[in-house]
């Protein structure tokens, strides 16, 4: 236990700082966390519209088994709802979607391409996801795959490739909030989600921040600029000119602001932490709920489908329909990597005009929305993003470097520093309990 009459200062009140905090003080721990938002929870951010709670940022407990995130869930008695990702309906420009062959041919053998990227070498960390795939769709062996299965002329497989690759474009930016030309090969064995299913919350994500809050001393409006650490007792210092004294500090802020330096060390982080921060994959990622006075989507065929996809000349287009979740027909669009950049800069009216003509290709008579509006986590200045993906070159020994202490004071957590779950908040809760479980370690 510290024995210092100074707290463990904690940057940040997202989840992993939140968690480290909590932790902390079951240990006995004087904390103090420092928020530099008007809020608590970070890129958790769940704000009520017209009576309804929308989750702006993390929205899903990506599989239940095992979580520690459904285990508060189910401690607080906290409203959940299943939304899987299955029931899928794929369209192609046309307004019936694939029939039953189609469908099989298509996800056959996307998971066919998904498994080589699961059991891909280990010591492959520095191929590219998009020249793998390229690789992969003209080998002989995925032919000879689709061949054996299906009877496909030479322009069916040409227009599953193209349709395989445009996919893997979208898997690209969701889960990933990036473009496939900037993910590792081994993207998709390090997604981290665990098994079962993945429920979502209809008051919002905030109520697990509200449990993890709970009789921590958060000081919100505190902008950290300076953390020195060249004394025996740690100066911390905002923008606005206040300093706190601490024994020890955690760092939780968005990897997104450790890339713009928003935060500066005294004396300066090592050559190899930076290089680390700069190698580590940050996308963002944005989303677009429009909601209408009648949905013109469904049909009695296919009326439990939430997951649609429609394919054009431009690649795949995907929104979920969450209308039960906010009672009033809404669809919602998701957008990573350049495409959430682009969503960011511009205008609601021209996104929707953009989406409206890939809908046409499907729906007769679409109506104007009633609603519409857009998150913008690139243009945030204390996230610079919205979580971290696994890119070109990035191996977990990268990782440690980065979470390695400087001089037992300055620790790091947060969910760019889970090896199990980056980019998740499941990922940020584990790195909150290991840099609570270090300090412990380092202060015996």
């Amino acid at each position: 236990m510290n024995t210092s009459q100074e707290p463990i200062i904690i940057i940040g009140a997202g989840v992993a700082g939140l968690t480290a905090a909590s932790e902390l003080k079951k240990m006995g721990e004087k904390v103090l966390v420092l928020e530099a938002r008007d809020r608590l929870g970070g890129r958790i951010f769940s704000q009520k519209i017209k009576h309804e709670c929308y989750d702006l940022g993390a929205s899903w407990i990506h599989g239940i088994q095992n979580n520690p995130i459904w285990s508060i869930v189910q401690h607080n008695q906290i409203q959940t709802t299943v939304f899987n990702y299955d029931q899928s309906i794929y369209y192609q420009g046309k307004q019936q979607p694939f029939n039953s062959e189609e469908k099989l041919i298509f996800e056959t053998s996307l998971d066919y391409l998904l498994n080589r990227f699961k059991e891909i070498d280990p010591h492959e960390h520095y191929h590219h996801a998009l020249a793998a795939l390229q690789l992969w769709m003209n080998e002989e062996e995925f032919l000879l795959h689709i061949n054996t299965q299906f009877d496909l002329d030479e322009h069916a497989v040409a227009k599953l490739k193209k349709m395989l690759s445009d996919f893997f474009n979208l898997l690209a930016e969701d889960p990933c909030a990036s473009d496939l030309a900037h993910l590792s090969a081994d993207f998709w064995k390090n997604e981290g989600y665990y098994p079962g299913d993945e429920v979502i919350f209809p008051q919002g994500y905030i109520q697990v921040i509200e449990f993890l809050s709970r009789n921590i001393r958060v000081l919100t409006n505190k902008v950290v600029q300076n953390i020195d650490y060249t004394q025996d007792t740690i100066q911390i210092f905002t923008e606005n000119g206040e300093y706190f004294s601490a024994s020890q500090v955690i760092v939780t802020v968005p990897l997104g602001v450790l890339k713009k330096q928003r935060l500066q060390f005294f004396p300066d982080l090592s050559q190899e932490k930076k290089q680390v921060i700069n190698n580590l994959g940050f996308g963002t990622f944005n989303k677009l709920f429009v909601s209408f006075d009648q949905n013109f989507w469904k049909s009695a065929q296919y009326d439990q489908s939430k997951n649609i996809y429609i394919h054009n000349q431009h690649g795949w287009l995907n929104f979920l329909d969450v209308s039960e979740l906010y009672h009033q027909p809404t669809l919602l669009f998701l957008f990573g990597g350049e495409s959430a950049i682009w969503l960011e800069n511009t205008s609601c009216e021209e996104v929707w005009h953009n989406i409206k003509t890939s809908l046409t290709l499907v729906f007769d008579e679409i109506p104007q929305p009633i609603q519409i509006f857009k998150t913008e986590w690139g243009k945030d200045q204390f996230s610079e993003g919205s979580f971290s993906y696994h890119s070109v070159g990035q191996t977990s020994d990268q990782i440690e470097i980065l979470k390695q202490p400087i001089q037992n004071k300055v620790f790091f957590a947060g969910e760019h520093l889970a090896l199990f779950g980056a980019g998740t908040v499941h990922g940020a809760y584990h790195s909150g309990l290991e840099v609570s479980e270090a300090i412990q370690k380092y202060t015996k």
